[in-house]
């Protein structure tokens, strides 16, 4: 693996499962010089019976974190490819991270690779929503393990004793708390107006480019 990986402009989603991370990434993404990268997906589109496949499914299926060197080591692989294939442009590209870095220890090692502009952290006050989001979202994208009461309250211990303390490796004012019980198309709205904000000051309109989708 090279041993000086590419430093990358870079926005952060965070928020407990069920916060709406994924569903805002995917949106983002589709924009001029933004490539969302969902840690979740990469490991789901990973040959299940492969090696990395089993070993990631021995910790997912329990609602456990994926230990920290494989998490990286697998989204290293993943932006290389994605620089083989000219989606991703040191300099050019924006990256959109949903689920990485997903504790402090992540964050220190990343922040070489990283140049972390704005952090998004969608708020759910009420957990009880955030369940019941999580299984709404499992009978729709087949996820048995997000119906299973056990392995949720395991995901949300493990987002307050682990993921919210990343948030305090970055400073305070590149983070915007965003109300994610808003409908979607408002959450993105608040998101998208903050964005708007940032490039203004810093610097002016992007050029397009091609996207992991083909566009």
């Amino acid at each position: 693996m090279d041993e000086t990986p590419s430093q990358y402009r870079t926005i952060l989603l965070f928020g407990m499962p069920g916060s709406g991370k994924g569903t805002q990434g995917s949106v983002l993404g589709q924009l001029p010089d933004l490539v969302h990268v969902s840690s979740g997906d990469v490991f789901r589109k990973l040959p299940k019976y492969g090696s990395l496949g089993r070993e990631i499914g021995q910790y997912t299926s329990q609602g456990m974190m994926v230990p920290d060197e494989l998490t990286i080591r697998i989204y290293q692989r993943h932006i290389q490819v994605l620089e083989l294939q000219e989606f991703l442009i040191p300099g050019r590209t924006t990256l959109v991270l949903d689920g990485i870095p997903r504790n402090y220890g992540q964050a220190e090692i990343m922040e070489p690779m990283l140049d972390v502009i704005q952090i998004f952290h969608l708020v759910v006050r009420d957990v009880r929503e955030a369940i019941d989001r999580l299984k709404v979202r499992a009978l729709r994208e087949n996820r048995l393990d997000d119906m299973n009461d056990e392995v949720i309250r395991k995901r949300m211990r493990v987002y307050n004793d682990e993921t919210m303390q990343t948030l305090s490796f970055y400073d305070p004012s590149i983070i915007c708390d965003i109300d994610a019980t808003q409908s979607p198309i408002d959450v993105l709205r608040d998101v998208v107006n903050r964005l708007s904000q940032i490039q203004r000051v810093q610097h002016g309109p992007a050029t397009a480019h091609a996207h992991p989708n083909g566009r």
